[in-house]
């Protein structure tokens, strides 16, 4: 058996804190904007809307209507970008600039280059007032100013269908509801926020989760690679920031294989497997990942190829996975077989049944074609551990026995999980993978224009790799197989009977002549002259 194995790195925050200051000095420079919400919403816990009105001057230009299409290349990087606020406004009296106070508060703040190109584009320069409102202002801007000045804005977050998940921490809580309604308000297709919490569901391993802002509703429907999943996020373990390493293990598989999935969710690794025509065993204890995982199935319309199956891992390794793997070395079937294991926290518990799994003829029988395990799993280290050693003792320690060199025989980075948590994974396959979509299928039209090219381009493939000739390699190369040529026809011409039959004119036997030519000799010419055509 081919053991394959995800490891996580627990780093030391402090300690990687220190690190970077000692090795480092950090500067800063801190340009004061003229474009802030007002300073009165400071500490605010209860979100107030009309808190956030201010009156901003700004410096305009007034342009006639024909000159705004001539002046835009100009005025673009000068112009106030603030959200739902259009810089470019018409009035009766001509067109209205709207300009950024931060880069320009007198007319020779543009550049002098610019101010040239402007001269007879604009009628005047003048300073406006305009009111600012809660809906101008960008998330980011509302968060930092509304928080104290020494807790950083939560920026991160994780969008999950109609939910945005946060996972805010100590400094934050007094402030999660504002945060919450702020992330609902300025962020788009979202109708509930929810924060994760730091319990978590011993028997199911799911977050528990606290609805912010928004809809109590948790049921949400997403998309990844081609695949569609609805689910209860509050209910379900689904991680976004896995989609690279679900496309990675599915490009990994090929036609043919089959999947067992002991702890499969919804479906992330499953679903797509199955679409690739990879026979698929799905399991998972948690009753309600078992019933979003059926109706997933469904909804992605897969057919035979996709079993799902609501048991405990362990019984699903010694019966389903255990009897079909039997099944297939009975029939001499083709593939491999692949034990997906994706569940970090107690995955290598589950490796306790290797020793006993088979009896010694069933062993022998299942050796002829090794399984491939892929088992992800935490590791607590230090910076400097070496996370691949310890995660191979731990295996070692449940298996009760040492892994030979070639038990565990490749390392793959996953992920960063957190500041101070990062994820890698070992396993058989030694091959870089494209992060590609493996659904994406070419469209008609390509399909006729790569028919199409087909028929006019009839030539042999070149390797780009290959040697380049240059022209004079070629003339040369030419000019020797003309030489060579020319002998072949002189000695056929002298083993030929020639037959005058006009003045400056010869009759050539080709009865003579093909019967006094070898085979070899025609061979040989035939030969050239294919080589002079290409």
């Amino acid at each position: 058996m081919i053991l394959y194995i995800a490891v996580g790195r627990f780093v030391s925050a402090v300690l990687h804190s220190s690190y970077l200051k000692n090795q480092y000095c950090f500067y800063t420079t801190t340009m004061i904007s003229l474009l802030v919400p007002p300073v009165s919403v400071r500490g605010m816990t209860c979100l107030d809307r009309d808190a956030f009105t201010t009156i901003v001057n700004v410096p305009t230009l007034k342009l006639c209507n024909t000159a705004v299409s001539r002046t835009m290349h100009i005025l673009k990087k000068y112009l106030l970008k603030i959200c739902n606020f259009k810089p470019i406004q018409k009035t009766s009296e001509g067109v209205i600039v709207y300009l950024n106070p931060n880069i320009v508060t007198k007319f020779e703040d543009i550049t002098e280059n610019d101010r040239k190109l402007l001269a007879d584009q604009y009628e005047h320069f003048d300073i406006m007032s305009i009111t600012m409102k809660y809906d101008n202002w960008r998330r980011d801007e509302t968060l930092k100013s509304i928080l104290p000045e020494d807790i950083q804005v939560p920026t991160a977050y994780t969008l999950v269908g109609h939910i945005v998940q946060l996972n805010l921490r100590d400094v934050h809580l007094p402030y999660k509801t504002i945060i919450g309604q702020i992330f609902l308000d300025k962020t788009p297709n979202v109708r509930t926020v929810v924060n994760k919490m730091n319990t978590i569901d011993t028997t199911f391993r799911y977050f528990a989760m606290e609805i912010l802002a928004g809809e109590r509703n948790t049921i949400t429907i997403t998309k990844e690679h081609g695949c569609t999943y609805q689910f209860d996020f509050a209910q379900v373990y689904w991680n976004s920031r896995l989609s690279t390493e679900h496309t990675r293990m599915t490009t990994f598989m090929k036609q043919g294989d089959v999947l067992y999935d002991v702890f499969a969710g919804v479906g992330p690794f499953a679903i797509p497997a199955a679409r690739k025509k990879i026979q698929v065993f799905a399991n998972d204890l948690n009753p309600e990942s078992y019933k979003w995982l059926q109706k997933n199935a469904a909804v992605n319309k897969l057919k035979n190829n996709f079993k799902a199956f609501n048991m405990d891992g362990r019984d699903f390794l010694r019966n389903i996975v255990k009897d079909d793997i039997l099944s297939r070395r009975a029939q001499d079937s083709p593939g491999s077989e692949h034990v997906i294991m994706n569940l970090p926290a107690s995955a290598i518990e589950f490796l306790d049944i290797l020793p006993d799994w088979f009896t010694q003829e069933e062993f022998e029988k299942v050796c002829l074609k090794p399984l491939t395990f892929h088992v992800y799993c935490f590791v607590k280290a230090n910076k400097t551990g070496n996370v691949c050693r310890l995660g191979r003792l731990l295996v070692e320690q449940k298996l009760g026995y040492t892994l030979s060199t070639d038990a565990i025989v490749n390392i793959q980075d996953i992920r960063d999980v957190s500041p101070n948590k990062e994820m890698k994974t070992m396993g058989k396959n030694k091959e870089t993978h494209k992060n590609k979509n493996v659904f994406k299928v070419a469209t008609v039209r390509s399909i006729k224009l790569k028919a199409k090219a087909q028929k006019i381009i009839n030539l042999k493939k070149i390797d780009p790799k290959g040697n380049k000739i240059s022209n004079k390699d070629k003339t040369a190369n030419m000019d020797r197989l003309l030489q060579e040529l020319r002998k072949d026809v002189q000695v056929l011409n002298s083993k030929a009977k020639l037959e005058p039959i006009e003045k400056n004119t010869i009759k050539i036997n080709t009865k003579s002549l093909i019967s006094k030519v070898t085979p070899a000799q025609t061979n040989a010419t035939a030969s050239k002259i294919e080589q002079m055509q290409l």
